[in-house]
């Protein structure tokens, strides 16, 4: 059974990785109108910027959004504990809370 080497591969452009297209294509027009337009400067601080701009965008989504950011969520720390249960309530008090529940939902 033949073998197909593009399968599992993600789509690209040339060189460029077919997920990041539409987000360069803003990161270069936001550079582009703030730098260009608004500001007056050269073509040179254009380029610069929107080249780090979309560097920055790949190195933060490379492996998937949570490949970056989750090393970034502490884990929470589990610990177990062995500790005799205490009911918050007596046993008067809660029998009669389950009788009050009771009725509700029947009502």
């Amino acid at each position: 059974m033949p073998s197909y080497r593009n399968l599992d591969k993600s789509p690209r452009i040339f060189f460029m990785p077919g997920d990041q297209i539409f987000p360069w294509a803003i990161i270069f027009g936001l550079c582009f109108v703030i730098l260009k337009k608004v500001l007056g400067l050269s073509w040179i601080w254009v380029i610069v910027t929107s080249g780090w701009g979309m560097a920055t965008w790949w190195v933060l989504t490379f492996g998937g959004m949570y490949a970056f950011f989750g090393r970034l969520v502490e884990t929470p720390n589990w610990t177990r504990a062995i500790v005799p249960y205490q009911p918050v309530l007596s046993s008067g008090e809660a029998q009669s809370q389950r009788k009050r529940n009771r009725r509700l939902l029947d009502e």
